[in-house]
């Protein structure tokens, strides 16, 4: 069975990154295909440095056990998730009030 931490945490950046790929295919004609792509982008990072720097580091606390070392490195390197969230999030935002402005 699914680990269910790990599977709660990447099921919702894989579903951003499918549903970003789709609107590849159904993106509004007001919406510019850069920053469709560039959404692609910035989920694929957030999926590659959960993968190479956060998971590697949560399974060393599984299967060792606190470590302040490893706490204070998952929350130092984890600005770069948040950026990349931050930054999705917000090209989101305005790709909805573009859309929306130019259905009107």
């Amino acid at each position: 069975m699914l680990d269910t931490l790990p599977f709660l945490v990447i099921l919702p950046s894989v579903l951003a990154l499918v549903s970003a790929v789709l609107l590849l295919w159904i993106r509004p004609s007001s919406i510019p295909l850069w920053s469709v792509v560039l959404v692609i982008g910035l989920d694929v990072a957030v999926l590659i440095s959960t993968a190479v720097g956060q998971a590697p580091l949560h399974a060393k606390l599984d299967r060792e056990g606190f470590s302040a070392e490893v706490i204070s490195t998952l929350v130092r390197s984890n600005w770069i998730r948040t950026a990349l969230w931050t930054i999705n999030a917000l090209l989101l935002l305005g790709m909805t009030a573009t859309a929306l402005l130019a259905a009107r």
